[in-house]
């Protein structure tokens, strides 16, 4: 099922006792494993995370429900598929006794792998994917700060989520450490409280390519931090044109800007001024080519064992800029 469809049925009462949680997002696996646990309220929980998984333990567990309590609760984490028919026991024993409980969290990207743990679950899934733009995070991250408490501005979670290089897990680590100093939270409380990892954020990297500054310094600030990743950037810089791309053309069609309904949500008054500025100055043709540049660059990255990827990268990048440079309006 999809994530909407998930988070509805958490809202519900018609929760299934065994459910499955996987996708190529860590972060919401995690958060709504936590969640779906939370639920079950269970008298007993046992929670064993990758090599910990023991199938005797595991069923042991289940089985006890009738013996010594009430209720029983199993949680699994790991990257690595349980075997058909172990994954069968334990969920036939949660079919068999509803007072059970089973949550499987697997972190593992391939979908062959994943198949045929899927079909144990009949439709008990969730798949999640990495958000397809800063709205998308932003929203994500508003729902760990309702549940943290926190009054937060919309423009301050953009900030926050800016300042993490769009990485979910950092910025929700921020929005725990903001809810241990305040509940309320503005554009201001960000400015003062919260920095960039790397000591430089990926919109300013952003800004700087555009504007045909040097990026070179910037760009190997990231491939020295250790949660660099070659993939998250190209996506990263997708999501920066992409959005660009959108402002554009909800002003040709419609003759005016209207942030909101162009790109879904309203950025902070310097940030919104900023973008307006850069998505005007590129010509409409040149963002197939950025495009198309942005996933050709992405293909040679994942299938070309050859190449230094991180000078190819930057030199990729910096044809960007040079595109860039020669076709922007005037």
């Amino acid at each position: 099922m999809y994530k909407k469809e998930f988070q509805n049925l958490l809202n519900s009462n018609r929760l299934p006792n065994y459910f499955l949680l996987f996708g190529n997002e860590e972060y919401q696996v995690e958060i709504f494993a936590k969640e779906l646990i939370s639920k079950f309220k269970s008298e007993n929980l046992l929670s064993l995370y990758f090599d910990e998984y023991d199938f005797i333990s595991a069923k042991s567990h289940l089985m006890e429900s009738s013996l010594f309590c009430d209720s029983s609760t199993l949680h699994i984490k790991t990257d690595k598929k349980i075997p058909a028919k172990e994954l069968k026991y334990l969920i036939d024993l949660c079919k068999k006794n509803t007072n059970n409980a089973f949550i499987y969290e697997l972190h593992e990207g391939d979908m062959k792998t994943i198949f045929d743990t899927k079909k144990a679950f009949g439709e008990n899934f969730v798949r999640f994917f990495s958000p397809n733009t800063p709205a998308e995070g932003v929203s994500l991250l508003m729902y760990h700060a309702e549940k943290l408490g926190l009054n937060i501005q919309t423009s301050a979670l953009y900030q926050i989520y800016s300042l993490q290089n769009e990485s979910l897990y950092l910025a929700s680590s921020e929005l725990n450490k903001l809810a241990n100093l305040t509940k309320t939270i503005n554009d201001d409380s960000v400015k003062k409280l919260v920095f960039s990892l790397n000591g430089i954020s990926f919109e300013l990297f952003f800004n700087k390519l555009i504007s045909l500054q040097n990026i070179k310094d910037d760009y190997f600030s990231y491939t020295n931090d250790s949660n660099f990743n070659e993939i998250a950037l190209i996506n990263s810089l997708y999501s920066s044109f992409f959005r660009l791309f959108k402002i554009q053309t909800y002003v040709k069609i419609n003759g005016k800007f209207d942030i909101e309904k162009a790109i879904g949500y309203t950025p902070p008054p310097t940030i919104l001024n900023q973008i307006k500025s850069q998505a005007l100055s590129i010509k409409t043709e040149l963002y197939m080519d950025i495009f198309m540049k942005l996933n050709s660059i992405e293909y040679d990255i994942k299938t070309k064992k050859d190449i230094d990827k991180e000078c190819f990268l930057l030199s990729s990048i910096l044809s960007i800029q040079n595109l860039i440079a020669k076709n922007s309006k005037s």
